[in-house]
């Protein structure tokens, strides 16, 4: 018998949700238990964060966009906010699921670097399995369950592991296929090596054996911008990464990431980030 989400009882969900706990305003963990006997379907819906799902035990199926994703023992499965899907319980299922504000997914993607920046937002979903992601999650419900002093900072902490985690291993955008001339990427590597250093288009030329303009059209096709456009990038990401991690001050943070004018890189930052360093 398959029923419908207009016939669940309040009840029957609320004995499913073994933990529901908000733990912050970007963050919300929820712990499934389902044994019942049939098997329920859900009416499509979105949710008002990204999902990431842990299946600990049995087998969802979920149903995106005409599309059907089988999320076995031992997957997560990530659904970005605003996105509808029906969520199918086939059997007895326990499971953890994470929600996560978009802003919070955001602010770590970009401190990622441009490769990885709105991989967890974009429309669509993906399935993942990864050992790391399923023990971070399983300590995650540790620490909410117990309480202990300093939970929620905890928390906080082991949530932001979990989306770096994921999204290392999110699947490329299809209609950015990524960098695969290695004279580009030559030029991406020192980038990364030499941020705080007085870098131009000359110097990343010269590295890709090309000439200025050849290396610049053909960077742009392969990153989808300048090379000073994604080696800004670049500089914000690492910038942001130290000021989090508070590894010193807004003006050495500036400095280590090759910035020597602090007027603009506080504009920069803001036009990347949206925030001010000191934010």
């Amino acid at each position: 018998m398959l029923l419908s989400s207009e016939n669940m009882s309040a009840a029957l969900i609320a004995d499913w949700l073994k933990l529901d706990r908000t733990v912050s305003s970007q963050v919300r963990v929820r712990g499934l238990q389902k044994e019942p006997r049939e098997s329920i379907a859900g009416r499509s819906h979105a949710h008002p964060a990204v999902e990431i799902a842990l299946v600990q035990s049995g087998t969802l199926r979920y149903v995106i966009g005409g599309r059907e994703i089988v999320v076995p023992e031992g997957h997560v499965m990530v659904v970005p906010r605003g996105v509808d899907h029906t969520t199918t319980f086939m059997t007895p299922m326990h499971g953890v699921a994470l929600w996560l504000g978009e802003d919070l997914v955001s602010e770590i993607a970009d401190s990622m670097g441009p490769e990885t920046s709105a991989k967890m937002l974009a429309p669509g979903a993906f399935l993942v399995k990864n050992r790391r992601i399923e023990s971070m999650l399983g300590v995650l419900v540790e620490e909410i369950a117990d309480e202990s002093a300093g939970y929620t900072r905890a928390a906080e902490a082991i949530c932001e592991s979990i989306v770096i985690e994921t999204l290392r291993r999110a699947p490329r955008e299809s209609s950015s296929p990524g960098v695969r001339d290695p004279r580009v990427q030559a030029a991406i590597a020192r980038m990364r090596a030499e941020l705080a250093d007085p870098l131009t288009v000359d110097d990343l030329a010269k590295t890709a054996k090309m000439s200025r303009f050849h290396f610049s059209r053909l960077f742009r096709d392969e990153a989808g911008e300048a090379p000073y456009q994604y080696l800004s990038k670049l500089r914000v990401a690492h910038a942001a990464e130290l000021l989090r991690g508070r590894h010193g001050s807004v003006t050495e943070a500036a400095i280590a990431s090759g910035f020597t004018d602090f007027s603009r890189f506080a504009s920069t930052f803001r036009k990347h980030t949206g925030k001010l360093p000191s934010d």
